[in-house]
C-alpha cells in the first residue's frame, strides 16, 4: 500500500544524529557478528572508525531487543551499559560515578550498594551481585578515557581486573586504533591484547541495496532507481549515502521524478555538504602517505604502497580500488592544485648525514641519515610535523593540540599529557633522549625543532 501524501511530505533520511530507533539501522552484518561473537567468548572489542562512521549508532543498536536476541544474547545473562566520557567523565571518581548510576537505573537490586562517592571497591561489589548476569559495558570516545593521563595506570589495571573476575567485556568506539590513543607506552599498559578490533568502513554492496531498497518501499520513492548515481555521489559509506539519498529525495517528492537539470544540482549540493568533512579528513586525518595515494587514485594511477591502499579501503575512503566518491576526488583534486606548504628556512629538502628530515610523500622520517624503523605512531608523526613545519620557531601548547588532537580536544589536553608525547618522540629521534639535540624545550613557551 502506498503512503499518504502527508507521509511523503517528511524525509526519512538523515545523518546529522546517530541512530537509535533499531528500525532505522542497516547493515553492518559483519561487524555485529564479530563483535557478539567476541562477547560469547569473554573477549573485549575496540571499534574504530573516522567521524560520522556510525559508532555511535551501533553501540546504541548492540543495546536493543532488536540486535541482542539474533546473536543469542538475553537480558537474563547480560547487562549492557552505555557511556559517553564527552558528558563529563574526567577522572576515574566521574567514571566510576556514571557507572554507579547507570548500573542503579538498570538493576535497582545494585542501587543500594552503590550510594555516596562510589568507589571501584563498591563497583566490584556490585558486579558481584549482580551475578549470574555479566556487564557488557559500552565506552564511547573511548579516547577521552585512554588518552587522559588522569586515568592513571591503576585504573585501566582495574578494568581489566573486573574483565577477568567477574566476566566483564568492553566494547568501545575511537577514531583511532587504541594503540595510538593510549596515553602511555601501549605494549606495556594493562590493556594490551585485551581487545579484538573491529573496523567500521563501507557496507558491502548487499547492504547498500538492501538500504536503499527497504527506504524506498517505507517512503514510497524510488530511491533504488537511482542507486548507481547514489553508489557515485556516496559510495557505501553509511553517512554520505544519507546525504545522498536525502538530496536525491528532496529533488523527486518535488516532481516525482530526477531531472537532468536535478542531477546537476544534487551533485552540486552533495559537494558543497561533504566540503567541511573532507576539509576535516584531508587536513586533520590523513597522513602524507595517504594523501598521496588519494592523489594518485583521482588521476587514475596506482598506489605503490599495498599497506596504504588497504588502510584508505578499510576506513571506506577507497571502494573496489577507486575514491570512493565522485565529490572526493574532485576535491582531492583541487587540493592538489593547491600552494603547498614550504619547508620552514634551514629544513633540508633531503636525508643528511646530520639533522631531521620528512618525507611528506611517504610519511616516512629519517634522522641522522637513518630512516626511522618501525615508523612513528599517528600523534608522535603528528606532533613532529607540527614542529617541523615551524623548524627554529616555538610551537606552544595551542598550536600543537590544534595540529595534533585537533581544536575539540583542547579543553582536554593539559601539559603533562603534551610532554609525555614530547618524551615518546624524543625516544625516537634522539639519540639520547635526556639531553635532546633536535626537540628541545623553550620553558614556559612551549617546544620547538632545532635545525643544523
Amino acid at each position: 500500500m502506498s503512503p499518504n501524501k502527508d507521509s511523503l511530505e517528511v524525509n526519512p533520511y538523515f545523518y546529522g544524529v546517530p541512530v537509535r530507533d533499531p528500525q532505522d539501522f542497516y547493515g553492518r552484518g559483519d561487524q555485529l557478528q564479530t563483535i557478539f561473537e567476541a562477547l560469547t567468548k569473554t573477549e573485549s572489542v575496540s571499534v574504530v572508525g573516522e567521524r560520522r562512521s556510525g559508532r555511535t549508532s551501533l553501540l546504541f543498536y548492540l543495546m536493543t531487543e532488536a540486535a541482542q536476541p539474533r546473536y543469542g544474547f538475553s537480558s537474563d545473562d547480560f547487562v549492557f551499559i552505555y557511556l559517553d566520557p564527552q558528558l563529563g567523565i574526567r577522572d576515574p571518581a566521574e567514571f566510576f560515578g556514571e557507572l554507579a548510576d547507570a548500573l542503579a537505573e538498570s538493576v535497582p537490586s545494585a542501587a543500594p550498594v552503590l550510594q555516596g562517592e562510589v568507589t571501584a571497591r563498591q563497583i566490584r561489589a556490585a558486579l558481584k551481585d549482580l551475578q549470574p548476569r555479566h556487564l557488557v559495558l559500552l565506552v564511547d570516545e573511548f579516547e577521552r578515557v585512554i588518552g587522559n593521563e588522569n586515568f592513571p595506570v591503576d585504573f585501566f589495571h582495574f578494568l581489566r581486573g573486573i574483565s577477568i573476575e567477574h566476566e566483564v567485556r568492553y566494547v568501545t568506539s575511537t577514531t583511532k586504533r587504541l594503540s595510538d590513543c593510549y596515553w602511555g607506552e601501549w605494549e606495556g599498559s594493562p590493556l594490551y591484547n585485551v581487545f579484538r578490533t573491529v573496523r567500521l568502513g563501507s557496507w558491502t554492496a548487499e547492504e547498500l541495496d538492501h538500504f536503499l531498497v527497504t527506504t524506498s518501499q517505507r517512503s514510497g520513492s524510488p530511491m533504488h532507481a537511482y542507486r548507481e548515481e547514489i553508489l557515485r555521489l556516496g559510495g557505501r559509506l553509511p553517512f554520505y549515502v544519507q546525504i545522498a539519498c536525502s538530496l536525491y529525495f528532496d529533488a523527486w517528492r518535488e516532481r516525482k521524478e530526477i531531472t537532468a537539470q536535478d542531477r546537476m544540482d544534487i551533485k552540486q549540493r552533495f559537494a558543497e555538504e561533504a566540503r567541511p568533512h573532507f576539509e576535516r579528513l584531508w587536513h586533520k586525518v590523513l597522513l602524507p602517505q595517504e594523501q598521496a595515494a588519494l592523489v594518485a587514485l583521482a588521476h587514475g594511477h596506482e598506489v605503490p604502497d599495498p599497506s596504504v591502499l588497504r588502510e584508505l579501503t578499510l576506513e571506506g575512503y577507497v571502494l573496489d580500488g577507486h575514491i570512493f566518491s565522485s565529490a572526493l576526488a574532485n576535491f582531492v583534486l583541487s587540493q592538489e592544485a593547491e600552494p603547498q606548504k614550504v619547508s620552514a628556512p634551514g629544513m633540508q629538502q633531503e636525508p643528511t648525514d646530520i639533522g631531521i628530515w620528512v618525507d611528506r610523500k611517504s610519511g616516512d622520517v629519517w634522522v641522522d641519515g637513518a630512516k626511522c624503523v618501525p615508523p612513528l605512531t599517528n600523534l608522535e608523526y603528528k606532533l613532529l610535523l607540527c614542529l617541523y613545519d615551524n623548524a627554529n620557531c616555538i610551537c606552544d601548547k595551542y598550536e600543537i593540540v590544534e595540529t595534533v588532537w585537533a581544536g575539540e580536544y583542547l579543553k582536554n589536553v593539559d601539559d603533562s599529557r603534551i610532554a609525555k608525547l614530547v618524551s615518546r618522540l624524543r625516544n625516537r629521534v634522539e639519540a639520547d633522549p635526556s639531553h635532546p639535540r633536535y626537540v628541545v624545550t623553550v620553558h614556559g613557551r612551549g617546544y620547538k625543532l632545532v635545525t643544523p
